[in-house]
């Protein structure tokens, strides 16, 4: 089953607000611009950002960006495996 670009868009920003971030969505002029914030377990507020012409594109980039944030913040503290 597939859905539009915008339902897909919000399936995400759905997701991000489901693994508690807190994302800000906003038109500049021809482009849509956001902002997602997290704070962590020890108090740190980490924030990815990115814009795009479609609100779709834009929910695909902050998405991709957090995950990619969290993977490299989890691959740093997992301690080497011997």
């Amino acid at each position: 089953m597939s859905g539009t670009a915008e339902t897909d868009g919000a399936i995400l920003l759905s997701w991000l607000r489901l693994l508690g971030w807190q994302t800000a969505v906003y038109r500049d002029g021809e482009l849509f611009v956001g902002i997602s914030e997290h704070t962590t377990a020890a108090g740190a507020t980490i924030r990815v950002t990115g814009s795009a012409r479609a609100e779709a594109e834009l929910s695909l980039q902050l998405f991709e960006a957090a995950v990619r944030l969290l993977e490299r913040r989890t691959s740093v503290q997992r301690p080497a495996a011997a």
